[in-house]
């Protein structure tokens, strides 16, 4: 008896569209419907984490832009509007689930694969390779942030309820972090190059066999 089984590019290709359906559910859908949607995220959330993926960034970041929205909402249309400040957070967070579900279960270069179906092969490449850096480059955030607090910067969360103190945070950590960015950048692009990236019209992919086994 045959038994049916998918490769694992075929299993990405259907990570990727659920997690674009799910991103685009978290606009789209009336806020009475947000529940079922809450549920099948925090299905995702606990696959990842089952598989050993780290979700405390991602939380820190909700955190956050919940901190700033809601004194926004506050200002601008007072306390009556709270709760639609909250719920579009909510939102927002919901819409990035997917895709921190789909980078942290998903390799770049099946996702890189998947995206050629449809798109040409650079744009699927420079979209692999951005899905790629972001573990990288929040760990690269981590410590340009660290090293930065124990020279003295105030970018501790104490300091920077002062808004004062966010042009620091810019010039001690987002300068920093988009100059490395810049430079993997090139490093990418050249060790595409090298690789004769562009010259063949059908590009060749990390083979899977060790996940289809």
């Amino acid at each position: 008896m045959a038994v049916f089984r998918i490769s694992a590019t075929q299993y990405c290709a259907l990570a990727l569209l659920l997690s674009l359906v799910l991103s685009s559910g978290a606009f789209f859908l009336p806020n009475s419907a947000l529940g079922w949607l809450i549920l099948v995220d925090a299905l995702l959330v606990i696959h990842g984490v089952y598989l050993k993926n780290k979700i405390s960034a991602l939380l820190r970041l909700g955190i956050a832009q919940l901190a700033l929205t809601l004194p926004l909402y506050y200002l601008i249309h007072g306390e009556g509007q709270m709760l639609e400040g909250v719920i579009v957070v909510l939102r927002v967070f919901l819409a990035l689930l997917p895709g921190w579900w789909l980078s942290a279960t998903q390799k770049p270069e099946r996702i890189g694969e998947v995206l050629s179906w449809g798109l040409p092969a650079k744009w699927a490449f420079v979209i692999a390779a951005s899905i790629g850096l972001l573990p990288y480059m929040l760990q690269e955030t981590k410590e340009i942030y660290a090293i930065q607090c124990l020279r003295g910067a105030n970018i501790t969360p104490k300091a920077l309820r002062n808004p004062k103190n966010w042009p620091e945070l810019i010039y001690c950590v987002v300068l920093p972090v988009l100059i490395q960015l810049l430079k993997l950048s090139k490093q990418m692009a050249k060790a595409a190059k090298l690789r004769h990236f562009g010259s063949v019209s059908k590009p060749t992919h990390w083979p899977a066999k060790r996940e289809e086994e």
